[in-house]
């Protein structure tokens, strides 16, 4: 444990992770819509949930989501 260098960021990590498999899956969903009919509600789904949820990984890796409960005591005892 004393050798993690992601530390508490995991979470963070795996927000981004998971909002980019999202974008990728909407992408290649993309593809294989009909081209005559617009996208599907779905793909029009994973693709904004996708960059949401890398655009709140991002945000949280930056320190900006303190407010979260129970993110601040998190944060609060770690040494500067």
């Amino acid at each position: 444990m004393e050798n993690d260098k992601a530390g508490n960021n995991k979470i963070w990590f795996g927000l981004i992770g998971g909002g980019v498999l999202a974008t990728a899956l909407g992408f290649c969903a993309l593809d294989l819509a009909p081209p005559a009919g617009g996208p599907v509600f779905g793909v029009m789904l994973l693709l904004t949930g996708g960059m949401v949820s890398c655009l709140a990984g991002a945000v949280g890796m930056a320190g900006m989501l303190a407010w979260v409960p129970g993110m601040a005591d998190e944060h609060a005892d770690r040494p500067r």
